[in-house]
């Protein structure tokens, strides 16, 4: 791909076609794309010069995300404030990328002071920057996650599924599955609709506290929504049906995502069915 790309930004001026930041920002995302993440930072340094063009906002944030996917998050803080310096407009995109990596490498009070310097300068933020902090910065607590998604209100902005379901898992985490549950339940009239991993974070939990049954009944839903969590999230919630006794349910269960499951999933629910001996004939088994 990169090497297509160049190619053809080389021959620019035989198609005599001026070359501008918007034809060097596709050059880069080629370069980011094929993972030559090594040389993006030369790219920018020698090309914007050499055909004298300056950078825009979306070049610079390739360049940080470049770093950030390279594990070089001290180098994208740094072109962070070369862009402030040259007042060059840092876009939430480019903010969202580099708050993700500096939370995932643990950089927790730099990401914050980050966010507050953004938030003072007056810097739009989106729900998927408030996203980033609500998988990262509450620190588990389900409190600190409410106190984010009730600012985001209050600013305007309109939490999302994803926003919802990492409040969700804070109270799973936190041993508050009534608390979850009614995350759950209050989706619909938070204009958000369940997918897959709010299904699979909410089974796993109940399961974990023993609630099988209601976790079938929450599987039912996300067979609805065709948003069917994955096969060891379902294992886990058969496993506990047959510890209850519910072989009714176990084997509607099974019935119904040997269907839905690519067939490369046949064998492991067949083998399920086995060790669980649940899979003798049964003409009341129809799923409830």
């Amino acid at each position: 791909m990169f090497d297509h790309a160049f190619r053809t930004f080389n021959q620019m001026d035989e198609l005599k076609a001026p070359r501008s930041a918007l034809s060097f920002n596709a050059l880069l995302n080629a370069c980011v794309q094929s993972k030559r993440l090594d040389e993006v930072p030369k790219l920018f340094d020698e090309i914007p010069q050499k055909y004298g063009f300056l950078p825009d906002k979306v070049s610079y944030g390739i360049l940080i995300k470049s770093f950030c996917e390279n594990g070089l998050v001290d180098s994208a803080t740094e072109t962070l404030k070369e862009m402030e310096v040259e007042g060059i407009e840092i876009t939430a995109i480019t903010f969202t990328t580099i708050l993700d990596a500096l939370y995932k490498k643990g950089n927790i009070d730099e990401a914050d002071k980050i966010w507050n310097d953004i938030v003072k300068k007056g810097c739009s933020m989106d729900v998927a920057a408030y996203n980033v902090r609500l998988q990262y910065a509450h620190g588990g607590k389900p409190e600190n996650a409410k106190a984010l998604i009730d600012e985001m209100n209050t600013l305007g902005f309109t939490p999302d599924t994803i926003s919802y379901n990492y409040l969700m898992t804070s109270y799973c985490k936190s041993g508050l599955i009534d608390e979850a549950k009614g995350v759950y339940q209050g989706l619909e009239g938070n204009g958000c609709h369940p997918n897959a991993a709010t299904f699979r974070t909410l089974i796993f939990y109940m399961c974990r506290s023993e609630e099988f049954v209601q976790a079938y009944k929450v599987f039912k839903e996300s067979v609805k929504f065709h948003k069917i969590p994955d096969f060891g999230t379902l294992k886990y919630l058969v496993e506990g049906l047959v510890k209850k006794s519910e072989m009714k349910k176990a084997k509607g269960l099974i019935r119904t995502v040997k269907k839905k499951f690519p067939a490369s999933f046949l064998n492991a629910w067949k083998k399920l069915e086995t060790d669980l001996g649940l899979s003798a004939p049964d003409e009341s088994s129809q799923e409830e």
